[in-house]
């Protein structure tokens, strides 16, 4: 449905072209054909939701095995804060998670959990700030971060989704899971149309993970899958390997279902462009794409099966950090995001542009190469978060309050966080104890704009450590870390909220956001708790498998966690209300553009 422009246009003009509202993204970008209008389909929205439980005292328990196509509470969690002129629209407090009560196997409705949100009036725009993903199909995005693979959300639809409160039926109306917990049974939602017109059956859901098998979803690996068989016309039975605890939410709710009648005869899924290679069954249809420039411009889908979306027309446009907070205050932008929490100042008392806070579901961390001496001893890894300050860090980064690294890596807050596991207060005579006199020189490699390494630089010399810093662009960074050519390496990703999997996958070789690879670390008891963990389904039993393991984080330090951050997204609240989604976006993603933002609720 694209082709690449190589026609050039500056940012500027970009942004000014597109200050009036909706209109065409990009002269000279070739457009993509229409897609034949496929017959409308009855509206059909998502119903009212319950009302939500008041907030347990104490820990959150973690959200347990789902029931069979009901929706997940939610861990309690604070509203994340709006600033502006009116309330803020986030949401509200979500109830303490506890497992729904159904035992695997037993068939549920479709449902919605969504709560209560502002009653938006259409839009015709919304513009978001973002940088450029790649091409937008399952086989092209990037995975140098989170961008593409949320891109791809409005185009395409997953078995299942997640609302603020949990994960919720989507192209799955329902599901049975057998007692063994290796077999999911999906009945499909009726009326869903591709974008092209041609229904979306069960067939194309037992295709889509066949060839995913072969040519796997670039965001999320479907490795655990040994089969997806026809059912019946609306019902698809997936047959795991062995159980996978995360399956309904980090791969039902991850991969992307495509049209078996465009991908069939597709033998090169990475180099295939053709004119259809971005048709979906999502809400929005990609209308233009101008590659190099990261410009995105998508279209309503009126066909929608879950009803048509409440706004026309999305842009995702590639603007400059430094430059997206003005931009929106100046009506130019409708969503974009900073790290930096002087930002929320721009607009306090603003009656129509606020500031939203996500919870703090993203990382900064050291990425320690513990194959490389002297960083393969454990009392060296410990005297470098000694001698960091990370408090003054953390708040010289981000301009705010520091979230101090949490050494266990799930962040507090989250409902698998372990507060038993060890943590390293800053101590610089503690660090020249591990050390034993011993000098040390190691090389930090570091974005060119981060302002980390000016301060650890000093603090590490005060406990005998030499610094080299060496700033390269993200590219180069990643490429050293997937090879192995660093001592430490400063990174800045997120997932660290959603289901605690990510740390098997760090160290497993399975993760793919290109931000979180370069990890160089093997325990035999971790390697063996992140396996069990992986394929225990019930949820008091994974608990104490998880727990371990964040007490071997803390205690071997194969990463030193500098801070968590929240992040700081501008809107407007006439066109959007941001959501906090319940564990984070797909896999912990703190995007307040759920699609579920721009759809009737």
């Amino acid at each position: 449905m694209f082709r690449v422009s190589s026609t050039s246009i500056s940012r500027r003009a970009l942004l000014g072209r597109l200050a009036g509202g909706s209109v065409l993204l990009l002269a000279g970008c070739q457009s993509a054909p229409p897609a034949t209008p496929p017959p409308a389909a009855p509206a059909s929205p998502l119903p009212a939701a319950p009302a939500a439980a008041s907030p347990a005292s104490g820990s959150p328990a973690p959200a347990g095995p789902p029931a069979a196509g009901a929706a997940v509470p939610s861990p309690a969690s604070a509203p994340s804060p709006s600033v502006g002129g009116s309330p803020a629209a986030a949401a509200s407090p979500s109830p303490a998670a506890s497992p729904a009560a159904a035992s695997a196997g037993a068939a549920a409705p479709a449902a919605s959990s969504a709560q209560a949100r502002p009653n938006l009036p259409p839009a015709d725009v919304v513009r978001i700030a973002w940088q450029d993903v790649g091409a937008p199909t399952p086989f092209r995005i990037t995975v140098a971060g989170p961008g593409g693979a949320v891109l791809l959300t409005y185009l395409y639809d997953t078995l299942t989704w997640k609302d603020e409160r949990g994960i919720i039926p989507w192209l799955a109306a329902s599901w049975t899971i057998s007692q063994d917990a290796r077999e999911y049974l999906f009945t499909l939602a009726p009326n869903v149309l591709w974008h092209d017109g041609k229904p979306l059956t069960a067939e194309d859901v037992a295709f889509s993970f066949e060839y995913f098998g072969k040519t796997p979803y670039r965001w999320m690996t479907t490795g655990m899958v040994e089969r997806a068989e026809l059912r019946g016309t609306d019902k698809v039975l997936i047959q795991l390997r062995q159980p996978y605890a995360p399956f309904l939410e980090d791969v039902a709710g991850i991969v992307p279902i495509i049209p078996r009648h465009v991908w069939a005869a597709v033998t090169d899924p990475v180099a295939f462009d053709g004119p259809d290679a971005s048709v979906g069954s999502g809400p929005y249809r990609l209308a233009e794409y101008r590659g190099g420039q990261g410009a995105y411009r998508l279209v309503a889908n009126p066909a929608y099966f879950k009803g048509a979306p409440r706004v026309a027309e999305i842009q995702q446009l590639n603007v400059p950090p430094e430059t997206r907070m003005q931009a929106t205050l100046q009506g130019q932008l409708e969503l974009a995001q900073s790290l930096d929490r002087a930002a929320v100042r721009l607009f306090d008392g603003n009656p129509r542009f606020r500031a939203h806070l996500t919870p703090p579901q993203s990382i900064v961390r050291l990425v320690v190469n513990t194959k490389k001496a002297p960083l393969d001893r454990v009392e060296v890894r410990q005297a470098i978060v000694h001698a960091l300050d990370r408090a003054k860090i953390a708040e010289a980064a981000t301009g705010g309050e520091p979230i101090v690294g949490y050494d266990g890596v799930i962040p507090p807050g989250s409902p698998w966080h372990n507060p038993k596991a060890r943590s390293y207060a800053f101590d610089v005579s503690k660090a020249r104890e591990l050390l034993k006199g011993q000098a040390i020189a190691l090389d930090l490699l570091a974005d060119p704009p981060s302002r980390e390494p000016d301060l650890m630089v000093p603090m590490l010399a005060a406990a005998g450590i030499t610094l080299n810093v060496k700033r390269v662009d993200a590219k180069t960074r990643t490429d050293l870390q997937r090879e192995g050519q660093f001592d430490l390496a400063l990174t800045g990703h997120i997932g660290v909220a959603g289901d605690p999997d990510f740390l098997r996958r760090w160290y497993s070789g399975e993760e793919t956001n290109d931000f979180a690879l370069g990890t160089a670390f093997s325990d035999p008891e971790f390697d063996r708790l992140g396996k069990q963990q992986a394929a225990t389904p019930g949820i008091e039993q994974r608990r104490p498998l998880v727990d371990r393991m964040q007490e071997i984080m803390a205690e071997q330090l194969p990463t030193i966690v500098m801070y968590h951050r929240v992040f700081i997204w501008a809107y407007d609240s006439a066109r959007i209300a941001p959501i906090d989604t319940w564990g984070g976006l797909i896999n912990g993603v703190p995007f307040p553009h759920n699609k579920l933002a721009f759809l009737n609720r």
